[in-house]
């Protein structure tokens, strides 16, 4: 299997991957986005309510605020939240505060409910530590596959204009006299420039070993650490498999 790093920031990790299989690359699809533990809050205790929302339906939304990770503090941990607002205004994620420094609401800005005058909400939560098999609440992070691209474009001069055009990314250009096209990486096989020629000039497919996988970070842990730890925990069932098999 070949790698190649396409983009890589902390917030996302696109690779280029092939010389491998779709079940491969599925496998390490669902570590990333099942079996990577994250905090999220379980619990929540409302104290006062009267604002328009069901206290069911805020814990849900509460529930589902991405919260930071800290290695050292992940075993069997469980933190405590507070939130204590008075209307009018809009209640943030920034207003749930932590008793741990190293574990908060990872945006700030994500709106919870507006509250008008008179309104109050104030609530006491609790998080804990689990996966995306458990709650898609303890989902940390997204990763998503598609085949690499592979198009060919021979000859049809008639329809050169309709393939230029028909392409929703803007990936056909003209070089010369032929068509040529650039960043194939970003083609998502939608096949509208193979519709826009009469003629079968054009060949649109996705190869079956070569792969694009993406990553993408809801927390402060870089896309390419969520990546690195999914490869382990994969390692590790693989090799307790095969202890088993023997």
């Amino acid at each position: 299997m070949k790698v190649k790093i396409l983009k890589k920031s902390d917030e996302k990790l696109v690779l280029h991957v092939k010389e491998t299989s779709s079940a491969f690359v599925n496998a390490l699809r669902r570590k990333v986005i099942s079996e990577l533990p994250c905090f999220a809050i379980d619990e929540v205790d409302f104290i006062q309510n009267n604002s328009p929302m069901y206290n069911e339906y805020l814990a849900n939304r509460i529930g589902l605020i991405p919260l930071t990770l800290e290695e050292t503090s992940v075993k069997n941990a469980v933190i405590k939240f507070s939130l204590d607002v008075e209307g009018p205004g809009i209640v943030c994620s920034r207003d749930l505060k932590s008793t741990d420094e190293k574990i908060k609401v990872y945006n700030e800005n994500i709106p919870i409910i507006k509250l008008g005058g008179g309104q109050t909400l104030k609530l006491e939560a609790t998080a804990i530590v689990g996966t995306g098999k458990k709650h898609a609440k303890f989902q940390c992070a997204l990763a998503s596959y598609n085949y690499y691209p592979e198009i060919r474009i021979k000859g049809c001069k008639k329809c050169e204009d309709a393939i230029l055009k028909a392409c929703p990314r803007n990936l056909i250009t003209k070089e010369g006299s032929e068509l040529v096209v650039k960043n194939i990486e970003q083609c998502n096989l939608c096949g509208a420039c193979v519709e826009a020629c009469e003629h079968e000039g054009v060949k649109v497919r996705g190869k079956d070993d070569e792969f694009i996988f993406f990553v993408e970070s809801y927390n402060n842990v870089p896309a390419y650490e969520h990546l690195r730890k999914a490869i382990e925990i994969l390692k590790e069932q693989t090799a307790s498999l095969v202890k088993e098999l023997k």
